[in-house]
């Protein structure tokens, strides 16, 4: 069950949960910034040392707002190493408590639970 949930949609090169993923995205945050460079002074005709200034500073920028966008939703939707942990905890508690019941006490339960939902 946990296994859909964790399931990307992305193509397994895309998704840096991946190893073929994680490769692909280190190349393109690599590669992307020197292509800018080369059309910023080529083509464009731009002095290389205000590009090369200009193009450090903006992918440093832009790295740590989408990082701590991340950080951010990983918080919000409690997608996060603790909460995980402690959910699969508590559900095992509640499993290995329903496990040394009797019969009749999870029957009791099962009603009393029936009861509550109307």
């Amino acid at each position: 069950m946990s296994d859909q949930n964790n399931k990307s949609s992305l193509p397994v090169f895309l998704d840096p949960g991946t190893k073929g993923g994680a490769v692909v995205l280190s190349l393109l945050l690599f590669i992307i910034p020197i292509i800018i460079y080369q059309v910023s002074t080529g083509p464009l005709g731009m002095d290389g040392i205000v590009v090369g200034r200009n193009i450090g500073v903006g992918f440093s920028v832009f790295s740590m707002l989408l990082w701590g966008s991340t950080y951010i939703f990983r918080v919000a939707t409690k997608d996060m190493t603790y909460a995980k942990q402690l959910k699969d905890y508590e559900d095992a508690v509640i499993a290995k408590r329903l496990e040394e019941l009797d019969e009749d006490e999870v029957q009791a339960l099962v009603e009393d639970i029936e009861r509550d939902t109307f």
